[in-house]
C-alpha cells in the first residue's frame, strides 16, 4: 500500500490537481470565473488572456510557499512554519473575510444587473 508520503514530486503534483478539482469550492469558483470570462462577449484572445490571468491568481495560494522554499531554502522552514501556525490559528477571520469579498462583489454584480 502506498502513501502520501511516499510519493515522488510527479505524484504529488498530480495528486495535488485532481484534488483542486474535484474539491467543490474550487470546482464553483473554476466555473464561476469561467463563466464570468464567457459572458464578457470578448474576442476568443481577450478571453483566453483572461483565462490565463484567472488562473495565475488562482495558483498564488500554492505557488507563494513553493516560491518562498526554493528561494529561501532551509530558512524557508521557520517562516513558513510561523505563517501555518497564523493561518491556523485566525483561520475563521480569514474565511469571514474571503466570504465578505464574495459577498461584496455578487452584490456588485446584482446591482449593476438590475440597474442596466
Amino acid at each position: 500500500m502506498t502513501t502520501i508520503d511516499s510519493f515522488n514530486p510527479a505524484k504529488a503534483a498530480g495528486m495535488g490537481a485532481l484534488l483542486a478539482v474535484v474539491n467543490p469550492k474550487n470546482l464553483l469558483l473554476l466555473v464561476g470565473g469561467a463563466a464570468a470570462i464567457a459572458q464578457t462577449g470578448a474576442s476568443a484572445d481577450d478571453q483566453a488572456v483572461a483565462l490565463a490571468v484567472f488562473i495565475v491568481i488562482a495558483t498564488i495560494g500554492v505557488a507563494a510557499p513553493i516560491a518562498i522554499k526554493f528561494l529561501m531554502g532551509e530558512g524557508a522552514t521557520e517562516l513558513l512554519s510561523r505563517l501555518h501556525e497564523w493561518m491556523v490559528r485566525e483561520n475563521a477571520t480569514i474565511m469571514a473575510v474571503v466570504c465578505l469579498l464574495i459577498g461584496v462583489k455578487l452584490i456588485g454584480d446584482a446591482i449593476s444587473s438590475l440597474s442596466a
